[in-house]
């Protein structure tokens, strides 16, 4: 009876999962995309090849498949407003990272449970900062899971260079976006390993 609770539970969260918005779907795609990049690229740099051993290249990817899980719980309309947010809406949004941990783990099957630890800190802390200044919990350098910091730079790269609204967001904007923040959003070495991956693969 448990196992059908959970199962119903699932069908629900994946169903509502497939129904956000078109581009904000493909965005979990291109997410997914970029974070396994930069995952096999991180593993042949020597500061990070212990660290990357404890995680795995599908344990990357399901997490960013599903870091934006969370949104299942905004309403469409904010989610597809164009108008400057209000201070509640902004709010809505920075919820999704607090609950998205959660309702990630949910929708995994049974054969995956094994990635839940990756997955839940990628929902959960995708938006922290490398400076402190994220949320849900203000945390800074290295207190962001290394897998966290991954999805980061992925879903950052992502949302500014295709960003569906802008046509002057481009490849070599997000890049040099990347760039600028290294140190203050994203950690440092990463992003520089990123950027080469980029350079090299896309």
């Amino acid at each position: 009876m448990q196992r059908l609770k959970q199962n119903n539970v699932q069908e629900i969260f994946k169903r509502l999962y497939l129904n956000l918005p078109k581009d904000l779907y493909i965005h979990q795609g291109l997410t997914a995309k970029y974070a396994c990049a930069l995952f096999v690229k991180m593993c042949s740099a020597q500061t990070y090849a212990q660290a990357a051993r404890e995680l795995s290249i599908e344990a990357v990817r399901l997490g960013a498949l599903y870091h934006d899980a969370g949104k299942i719980l905004i309403p469409g309309e904010i989610l597809c407003k164009k108008a400057p947010l209000t201070q509640k809406e902004r709010s809505m949004i920075h919820n999704h990272a607090e609950y998205g941990g959660d309702i990630a783990v949910c929708m995994l099957k049974k054969d995956q449970e094994k990635y839940e630890n990756t997955v839940w800190a990628m929902a959960e802390y995708h938006h922290e900062r490398w400076d402190g200044k994220g949320y849900p919990d203000g945390l800074r350098c290295e207190e962001i899971p290394l897998e966290a910091r991954i999805c980061c730079i992925a879903d950052s790269y992502d949302a500014l260079a295709n960003d569906v609204n802008n046509e002057n967001r481009t490849k070599e904007y997000a890049c040099a976006e990347i760039e600028k923040n290294a140190g203050s959003q994203f950690d440092p070495l990463l992003a520089r390993i990123f950027l080469e991956c980029i350079k090299e693969e896309f």
